[in-house]
């Protein structure tokens, strides 16, 4: 889900590098510490059936454990998916990622070369499908989240859940927070998944941020049947304060897209403080995440003078052409996607709500720094071991 898009200065990256000793002293404390890994794919449909406190007792007998990190490699067998399931997911993304092509490039078409008979009903099919109403009720909701295309989708991806020590437990335990997972890639599909995951697997109420202009988007609208809320202040201070929700964000936003990169993992972070100074003004604790794969499910190309990045910002809609599965535009390849959280970040509210440059840069650091250790801690097991991450 995307988050809001602030001013990014042009600076040297920071990267992950660091002395030998202080290397070997982590390895060593890694070792010492439990790892988990949930494979939501792998969730036994009765399981979606349970109440929140039955799963909770009952996710401890499905999710992997190894004493320090998983060995390399261990965690990238893809889930196993009938040609049904395959079919079903491939549908759903179709409708959700290559319907929104559909419809631009058809109105497009309609607009310059149709009769007035046909520029008429563009328009008017356009805002149908962008203002036709979507249940909103918590019912549909938590059946759409424990749907059987949910189900199908979490296997097209491989999706997991990895954390190490009691951050599970943690998590479940704190007061409503934001949660950061990077990168945004192409579209974040981790995020999105991390939605129903979260709800019923994690037992616990949480909703995602995107953009504003996806509730008016054809088509990509659908991803908000998932529990969604606007990405502005008002309404996710609202979200957590008020409704005690937590809120899942892509911290790097729009610009993330444009930072994606075949040989690093790179995330547009160094100089977005929007959340900590959010979370600083509202006492909000900040779950830091990582989303592996989200940038491997498609490949991207953009001008390299920068022309669509500054007006996809300007928009905030994301101009850039990308390709998937079978070199197509709205097929993503069947990659294994994993969201990995840390523990959670305690923050106290700032008397007055307007913190300091001082204090944001320091709550500011601390969320980089959860983000490389949800990024280190794991990536040689999800096969990325020859990765660095670099914050821009």
């Amino acid at each position: 889900m995307c988050a809001p898009t602030e001013p990014n200065a042009t600076t040297a990256a920071t990267t992950t590098t660091s002395s030998p000793n202080s290397t070997t002293t982590t390895a060593q404390e890694n070792d010492k510490q439990e790892y988990y890994c949930l494979d939501v794919w792998a969730i036994p449909p009765e399981m979606y059936t349970l109440t929140n406190e039955e799963r909770k007792k009952t996710l401890p007998t499905v999710h992997r454990h190894h004493k320090g990190p998983f060995p390399p490699n261990s965690l990238t067998t893809p889930s196993p998916i009938t040609l049904s399931e395959e079919v079903t997911a491939i549908i759903m993304l179709l409708i959700i990622i290559g319907g929104p092509l559909l419809w631009i490039w058809s109105t497009i078409a309609a607009l310059l070369f149709g009769s007035w008979k046909i520029r008429t009903a563009a328009v008017l099919i356009s805002t149908i499908l962008a203002y036709h109403p979507l249940p909103s009720s918590p019912e549909f909701s938590e059946k759409a989240m424990a749907s059987t295309y949910t189900q199908c989708l979490y296997k097209y991806f491989s999706y997991r859940f990895v954390w190490k020590n009691d951050a599970l437990q943690k998590v479940q335990n704190a007061e409503p927070f934001l949660a950061a997972g990077p990168p945004h890639g192409v579209l974040p599909i981790a995020n999105l998944l991390s939605i129903p995951g979260t709800n019923v697997l994690g037992c616990m109420k949480f909703v995602g941020a995107p953009a504003s202009i996806v509730f008016r988007t054809p088509f990509l609208r659908y991803m908000t049947l998932y529990p969604s809320i606007h990405v502005d202040r008002a309404s996710i201070i609202k979200n957590i304060v008020e409704n005690g929700t937590s809120t899942g964000l892509v911290p790097d936003g729009i610009a993330g897209i444009f930072k994606q990169s075949d040989h690093a993992e790179v995330v547009a972070l160094k100089h977005r403080k929007g959340m900590a100074r959010l979370a600083l003004s509202t006492g909000t604790p900040i779950i830091p995440a990582y989303s592996f794969n989200n940038t491997a499910a498609f490949s991207a190309w953009w001008d390299p003078y920068g022309i669509l990045e500054n007006i996809s910002r300007k928009m905030q809609a994301s101009l850039f052409l990308y390709w998937g599965r079978f070199g197509c535009c709205p097929i993503p390849r069947r990659v294994q996607i994993t969201m990995v959280y840390g523990e959670p970040i305690r923050v106290d509210k700032v008397e007055g709500g307007n913190p300091t440059v001082e204090q944001v840069d320091e709550l500011h650091e601390r969320i980089l720094d959860g983000i490389r250790d949800c990024f280190e801690s794991h990536k040689h097991a999800l096969g990325l071991g020859e990765k660095e991450l670099i914050f821009e």
